[in-house]
């Protein structure tokens, strides 16, 4: 189904205080170009921002440009000249809008950021005759998350009208998945600065660096020795970071100062080398997904044993945004466990929005795939509170909506 939007003109002077680079930026987002997004200097670009044209960044990637001036408007074109959206998108362009939703947020991106009044257009899908069934959706003055809310009540409410033939099962399901993504809003409290790239390609290097590193962590995932690995750092660094590890390395009497060797049971030694990479950078190789979930959990209870809060928090962050059926109590337990908030109000809200799931591992007390039953009695406890309404101080309201 295509999609069509009320056109107006557009204001005069609207972009000319952004540079090329930005404006590059912007309609990179709105046309779901996930590579060129990912590979740009992204050091200045305010993800917070409203846009009068694209809304907010989030606007962008969900519904493309919103602003068409009537000069590129053409009548034979039902995709907004080029800057389709994710309704209307075919399958693997959706994949890229989600993926790229879920880098925005990681990124810092807010759902909530209002789109400005000059975005004051209105968007139905389905072609030309979608206007004549489908109820149309505003944009100006209303946020990313409503306005996506909103677009599907519209497909949904056309989806189960009988006279309609239209098959809108796979636009309701990339809805889904983007409203479940713009749900585990992390909200954490950590301050974040930019820096030039120089910076961390510096750290890098001092991280492969081995022939000055002076601290060796071995790594025992098992009790297999054959399964033992060995990764090397620097012990000023670390000491830096972490009091816990300072006091390790820096007191004689202890195996780890004297002999400089700390032994690390029970993680992997992938969990290990993302610790370090978040301690020496911060940041993680620009991959298309990035560390999977279980080494992220792995790489969060360490960074907790040895009190590296701000790993933790990073850790904590991109883990909320990755809770799915297969995670989930892992998470959740994590989240208990470490008094986590913010992981712990995304995998609330995930538990919320999947009832029938939850109950039907509730009511079993073994097998195995989605149906098996929960592990953790602290976890158990949590996921029926969360049903009964009794935990519902985790999920924030809006969360709910997932159920229209």
């Amino acid at each position: 189904p295509g999609s069509r939007s009320a056109v107006r003109p557009l204001a005069d002077g609207l972009s000319m205080g952004e540079s090329a680079q930005q404006r590059c930026i912007w309609e990179a987002l709105a046309m779901g170009e996930e590579r060129a997004v990912k590979n740009m200097d992204l050091g200045a670009f305010d993800w917070h921002s409203p846009h009068p044209v694209f809304g907010s960044p989030l606007h962008a990637i969900l519904f493309g440009k919103l602003i068409v001036s009537a000069d590129e408007e053409s009548d034979t074109n039902e995709l907004n000249n080029g800057f389709d959206d994710l309704i209307n998108a075919d399958y693997s362009e959706r994949k890229s809008r989600l993926s790229l939703l879920r880098f925005a947020m990681r990124c810092g991106a807010d759902p909530h950021v209002v789109a400005p009044r000059q975005c004051d257009v209105s968007r139905w899908w389905g072609g030309e005759r979608g206007g004549d069934s489908m109820k149309p959706i505003s944009f100006a003055g209303r946020s990313a998350f409503e306005c996506l809310l909103a677009a599907k009540r519209s497909i949904k409410l056309r989806h189960q009208d009988p006279n309609d033939d239209a098959d809108w099962t796979d636009e309701l399901k990339a809805v889904d998945e983007a409203v479940e993504i713009l749900a585990r809003s992390t909200g954490a409290a950590f301050n974040t600065i930019a820096v030039p790239e120089g910076v961390v390609a510096t750290w890098e290097s001092a991280l492969a660096d081995t022939a000055s590193a002076d601290v060796v962590i071995r790594v025992k995932s098992t009790s297999v020795k054959e399964d033992e690995d060995e990764v090397q750092a620097h012990a000023a660094v670390l000491q830096g970071a972490s009091a816990v590890l300072k006091a390790m390395l820096s007191t004689q009497a202890m195996r780890e100062g004297a002999q400089k060797v700390i032994e690390v049971a029970g993680h992997s030694s992938g969990a290990v080398r993302l610790l370090l990479a978040l301690i020496y950078t911060g940041t993680v190789s620009n991959t298309d997904e990035g560390p999977d979930v279980n080494t992220i959990l792995s790489t969060l209870d360490l960074a907790h044993r040895w009190q590296l809060l701000h790993v933790v928090q990073m850790l904590a962050a991109a883990a909320a945004q990755r809770v799915d059926a297969d995670s989930f109590e892992a998470a959740a337990d994590a989240a208990l466990r470490l008094e986590l908030p913010p992981l712990l109000s995304s995998c609330r809200a995930f538990a919320a929005a999947h009832p029938r799931e939850m109950r039907a591992r509730l009511a079993s007390r073994g097998g195995s795939g989605p149906a098996v039953g929960f592990q953790s009695a602290a976890v158990r406890s949590d996921v029926e509170k969360v049903l009964s309404g009794e935990g519902s101080e985790g999920v924030p309201q809006k969360r709910r909506r997932r159920a229209l």
